[in-house]
């Protein structure tokens, strides 16, 4: 059972952490499955990134919309002489008008998501029943769904670190609209990887586009537009599966709650995200992922053998 100050808890950690490079879904997980019940772990994380979604809907909201073609007002055009940049000096992004930008930006999301979906929606099926059904049996002994996805969490989270450290050396300098399809796709593929609790879906995104020789900068923006049709997404497939199952996801939480969830993750998230975002810049978080990770495993391996060996 999932109390309503676990939801709270649990709204904060995702509205703080989803920011950084260190996989808020994978910490939602090592929470549920260490203070509460983690069957619910993969519906309740989705539903608490729709408030960062929000946040981040507040934050990009030039880019949305212009994506949708809705005219911003214009600085006043005083400043055409001496200020004016020439032609020669000016950014790929700056040549580009904006019917050229919207068109990529369109290109960009629609192709990355078709990535995500390739990858992420068999992944999220599979890891919601293993939470749900999923155990392992051997010796008399018994795993639960729950310890054999901390286990995931804190082989990935490594993963996920080193990664990070890796890319964090590339050199980059282009922006998203110089982005080639492949790229695109290979962006999208990688995040759909980031349904796995463990995995940072920022950090593997924006890492992707960094090795890439896309700048820091556009990563960052390219990592946050992704996200809204991937939390999107993957909630409305959570609610397809109830509907075939007949089963609801959040069975015994109030709806309030869920409801209250959502409202503090975003007000969390949108008074954290400039400052957490530079401190991404300036941080390396890889040595964090790595240290969670095997903390994680630590932990898991010896309630495991505390378990097993009890029931032998």
């Amino acid at each position: 059972m999932v109390g309503i100050g676990l939801i709270i808890l649990l709204a904060i950690v995702q509205g703080l952490l989803e920011w950084l490079p260190v996989s808020s879904e994978g910490q939602i997980f090592l929470i549920l499955n260490w203070f509460g019940d983690p069957t619910n772990a993969l519906s309740i994380a989705l539903f608490l990134h729709l408030g960062t979604m929000l946040a981040v809907l507040v934050r990009f909201r030039k880019d949305f919309l212009l994506l949708f073609n809705i005219k911003l007002r214009k600085k006043k055009e005083n400043e055409n002489s001496e200020e004016q940049i020439r032609e020669e000096e000016q950014t790929v992004e700056e040549k580009l008008t904006e019917s050229e930008k919207r068109r990529i930006l369109w290109k960009f999301l629609l192709i990355a998501t078709a990535g995500t979906a390739i990858i992420g929606v068999p992944l999220l099926i599979v890891i919601k029943y293993v939470l749900e059904e999923g155990a392992l049996y051997f010796a008399n002994g018994r795993i639960a769904g729950g310890d054999i996805l901390t286990l995931v969490i804190g082989v990935f989270l490594i993963a996920t670190g080193i990664f990070i450290l890796v890319s964090r050396r590339k050199t980059a300098n282009k922006t998203l609209y110089e982005m080639k399809n492949w790229e695109m796709l290979v962006v999208g593929l990688a995040q759909g990887l980031a349904i796995i609790p463990g995995i940072s879906r920022s950090g593997t995104t924006i890492g992707t586009m960094l090795i890439e020789g896309v700048n820091e900068e556009e990563s960052l923006r390219g990592s946050f537009l992704l996200s809204i049709p991937a939390v999107i997404g993957g909630n409305i497939l959570i609610i397809i599966i109830d509907l075939i199952r007949g089963e609801a996801s959040f069975e015994g939480i109030p709806r309030y709650g869920m409801i209250l969830g959502v409202v503090i993750s975003a007000i969390v998230g949108f008074v954290t995200i400039d400052l957490f975002l530079r401190l991404a810049k300036k941080v390396n978080f890889g040595w964090f992922c790595i240290a969670i990770g095997a903390l994680a495993l630590i932990i898991t391996i010896i309630v495991i053998i505390l378990a097993v060996t009890t029931t032998v």
